[in-house]
């Protein structure tokens, strides 16, 4: 049976355990709904949100590239199924070493990963051996290691395997998710974001 796992979280980047800005005392009018529907989601007070209010247009963007999960699935999306999807997006919260992203991607649902699993993907072991993966996860999991690393190297008798493996649609899904939780770590680490709770303190 598959419980919801506790994330093992890295040394924060900030040490302060507190964001570097402060929230501005007033939000944008067109906002402040949008925060209502992410806290709403997140299951409790989702501070990047508010951090980025300072510049609307930062919040815009951000929005833009998250309306990915508010469409219905598609048929590469449901070939490759949640598992994979998790799988990358876990794996690269790992790499980049985001507290926030970790606890976002490892606790916000189910996984439908082991204990076993979950930790050799933290610790970014050799899943090669490891009889739990199928061929085509243990590719998803090297892509999203490569796709979060510097410098940005794609080996070619890898990018043979990856495109033979997964079809032109799956392997831009693969390539997104990777990429946004880069992206979310960057952002909301450099702007000293304290890491979601889970379960969500209601206090």
């Amino acid at each position: 049976m598959t419980t919801r796992k506790t994330a093992a979280t890295p040394r924060a980047a900030n040490a302060q355990g507190k964001p570097f800005i402060a929230e501005p005392r007033r939000i944008n009018l067109l906002l402040r709904p949008w925060n209502a529907v992410v806290d709403r989601e997140m299951g409790q007070r989702f501070v990047p949100s508010r951090l980025m209010a300072w510049d609307p247009r930062t919040v815009f963007s951000w929005v833009a590239g998250s309306l990915y999960w508010l469409f219905p699935a598609g048929k590469a999306r449901k070939s490759l199924g949640d598992r994979i999807q998790n799988l990358v997006a876990i794996t690269a919260a790992y790499t980049v070493n985001s507290p926030y992203c970790i606890a976002d991607a490892v606790n916000s649902e189910p996984t439908g990963l082991s204990e076993a699993e979950l930790e050799a993907v933290r610790a970014a072991a050799d899943v090669s051996e490891m009889s739990s993966f199928s061929p085509r996860e243990r590719l998803a999991i090297r892509y999203a290691r490569l796709v979060s690393s510097t410098p940005l190297e794609f080996p070619e008798d890898f990018v043979a395997e990856l495109t033979a493996a997964f079809t032109e649609q799956e392997i831009v899904i693969l390539a997104a998710l990777a990429a946004e939780m880069n992206r979310n770590a960057r952002l909301f680490e450099a702007l000293g974001a304290p890491p979601l709770v889970f379960p969500p303190d209601k206090t």
